[in-house]
């Protein structure tokens, strides 16, 4: 319970009286501020008892599921039972998985009816999310003081992965890029392009020729299916901040999307989720059926506490892939911790399957190596900065050398960097 202003004002009136009738050599004076004291203490009493039957309803109104990282119009409804008009506090609480404006907000409820109070909802982390109470006080019928409620919207909201937004095509390599032919593959015209020295005539499309006047040759794509296995680290580092998610929400929505677009390919996705030991595992497979599996077990993750083991992961992806695919692997490229364990388990997958190995690069320690000195300290700091960068420049160089392509980009780029990637290993028959 918290007084409000009129109740200040009353102990106020009784604080002069009492003064006063010390003062005074009057006995009937001296007892006087008894008057509104009592009047103060039996309408708090009364309001006690009325606000017990005046607590209004709470509940949540926003769509389910919830997208990871894609802001979300929601509403706390609180409904009036009463048959008179509420004045009501509360702090929008929410659950750990979404963030939005703490500011306690004031409500006047009209009699028998709801009320709507709109929010904006950040989802941040995966998973189911039940809400928890919301923290609330309602102003007394005689507007004596601030009664403290717990209001319980008995509502969850579930938060997936994103999904992709626009158009899912992935544009093609520019003119002039060969493809192998290979033994029993489809053919489909991929562009026209100016001819190069050594096109099989064949190759040439004579009615464009004759328009155009110049050689012109016909570029085909095959078809082929591919095994692609998204690989997540969910490891002690996935929880560091990379923007507005963690590295594990930004891992998880690049994966989702990903998979998406490989089904457009006709490609087969799969799943693996690893920290100390392999958290969720979905084996190859194609349609809509893999990418349901996969969006399901993306949204059951949370950030684990204890290091990841990439040698125990590459030992469990070699015994569920019967044959060779392309391994996409999202984890820390920066850690030095685990350099040695990430090679080693490159090595066990490579060959026969390709590893392309994708993190997040932060600009922020770039900077720091760069910026101007303006304090004592600022030089150790850019020392320290610049050769963090340099164990980092290393490790992928290293990578690369044992032959898995490397991707390391800003958290805005590093989705556009891995489908850029993935489209030009295939375009490239690598795979």
């Amino acid at each position: 319970m918290h007084l409000a202003w009129r109740s200040y004002v009353v102990v106020m009136l009784t604080a002069v009286i009492a003064i006063a009738g010390i003062w005074s050599s009057d006995p009937t004076l001296a007892r006087l501020w008894h008057v509104p004291a009592a009047l103060l203490l039996l309408g708090l009493a009364v309001e006690g008892l009325a606000v017990r039957h005046l607590q209004p309803s709470a509940r949540i109104d926003t769509a389910t599921p919830a997208f990871l990282g894609r802001t979300q119009a929601a509403a706390v409804v609180l409904e009036n039972r009463s048959r008179r008009r509420l004045t009501l506090e509360y702090a929008p609480a929410t659950p750990a998985g979404f963030e939005a404006a703490r500011a306690v907000r004031r409500l006047q409820l009209p009699a028998g009816a709801p009320q709507e109070d709109p929010l904006s909802l950040l989802p941040v982390r995966l998973g189911p999310q039940p809400w928890p109470r919301l923290p609330a006080r309602l102003c007394g019928p005689l507007a004596l003081a601030w009664w403290d409620i717990s209001l319980t919207p008995q509502a969850g909201c579930v938060v997936a992965p994103d999904t992709l937004r626009g158009s899912a095509r992935i544009t093609g390599f520019a003119s002039g890029s060969q493809v192998r032919r290979s033994t029993g593959a489809g053919q489909e015209l991929y562009q026209l392009r100016g001819y190069a020295r050594g096109d099989p005539l064949t190759r040439i499309d004579w009615k464009a020729t004759a328009r155009t006047g110049e050689l012109v040759s016909r570029e085909y794509s095959e078809d082929q299916h591919l095994d692609i296995l998204i690989a997540i680290d969910a490891g002690r580092l996935s929880r560091v901040r990379a923007g507005v998610l963690d590295r594990l929400g930004l891992y998880s929505n690049a994966a989702a999307r990903l998979a998406e677009i490989v089904t457009h390919n006709d490609d087969r996705v799969g799943l693996m989720v690893y920290a100390e030991r392999v958290l969720a595992c979905c084996p190859p497979g194609r349609g809509l059926a893999a990418v349901t599996r996969l969006r399901s077990a993306l949204t059951q993750l949370l950030p684990q506490g204890a290091e990841s083991d990439p040698i125990a992961a590459a030992i469990s992806m070699r015994k569920l892939l019967r044959q060779r695919a392309l391994i996409i692997l999202l984890t820390d490229l920066d850690d030095a911790n685990i350099a040695a364990s990430l090679a080693r388990a490159v090595r066990l997958l490579a060959p026969p399957h390709l590893v392309l190995i994708a993190g997040v690069h932060s600009g922020e320690i770039e900077a720091l190596a760069r910026a101007v000195a303006r304090r004592w300290e600022d030089p150790w700091v850019a020392l320290a900065a610049a050769e963090h960068e340099a164990r980092a420049a290393r490790q992928r160089l290293l990578l690369q050398r044992l032959g898995a392509p490397v991707a390391a980009a800003s958290a805005e780029r590093l989705e556009a960097t891995l489908l850029e990637r993935y489209e030009a290993l295939r375009r490239s028959r690598r795979i």
